[in-house]
């Protein structure tokens, strides 16, 4: 990742298994319009945590466009078996995680509140061995900050148990989902419709 990209943070408050949220989440995902951009499916290892599911979505800032909850910071599945909730964009302010996935590492994600004022003690936690921090982008973002810990599986539980002492910060066990053959398709072909709409677009406003 660039330090110029934007991240967008989407998490999903609900009970539904994977199988079934995935069939959800694909219907939201298909409205993440940038033709350039990643996404990244989440889910929870461990119960005690307000988000089951957080999908993350990576773009270069001058693509930005998102229309995942029109105008809202939250929303729910049809029958609300999901509410989901737009943390918003932020900006990388530290990368440390190799591209490259490291055996037994597994990562803890912290959502950091606005009332924060020591940012430092989370940089300064024993145990893990990389931190990526994102930076709230948007005066409307839930949250100042994103931590991402990357930590050997063996010190997880201790180095989480430390995150979930501290007073407004959202911290869980998190581990990349392997998304269904279909909704890869489905995303990719959607990604194509909207990169040759937006051409067809700019190329009629050069006329």
């Amino acid at each position: 990742m660039k330090k110029d990209t934007l991240v967008q943070f989407v998490c999903f408050v609900t009970d539904l298994d994977f199988s079934e949220f995935i069939t959800k989440w694909d219907f939201y995902a298909n409205q993440f319009t940038v033709t350039q951009s990643q996404m990244t499916l989440q889910e929870r290892l461990e119960s005690r945590n307000k988000y089951k599911y957080v999908s993350q979505h990576e773009c270069p800032d001058r693509d930005f466009e998102f229309a995942f909850v029109k105008g809202r910071n939250s929303a729910h599945f049809p029958e609300h078996k999901a509410k989901v909730v737009k943390a918003g964009g932020y900006m990388p302010l530290q990368l440390e995680s190799p591209q490259k996935k490291e055996k037994g590492i597994v990562k803890l994600m912290a959502f950091i509140s606005h009332d924060e004022t020591d940012i430092s003690f989370y940089s300064q936690l024993p145990l893990y061995r990389h931190l990526n921090i994102y930076q709230a982008w948007y005066e409307s973002c839930l949250y100042a900050y994103v931590m991402e810990f990357f930590v050997e599986e063996t010190h997880a539980t201790e180095l989480l148990f430390q995150l979930k002492t501290r007073d407004g910060a959202e911290s869980g066990l998190y581990k990349e989902c392997s998304m269904p053959g279909a909704t890869k398709k489905d995303m990719l072909s959607h990604k194509f419709l909207s990169s040759a709409g937006n051409k067809k677009e700019r190329a009629v406003s050069h006329h």
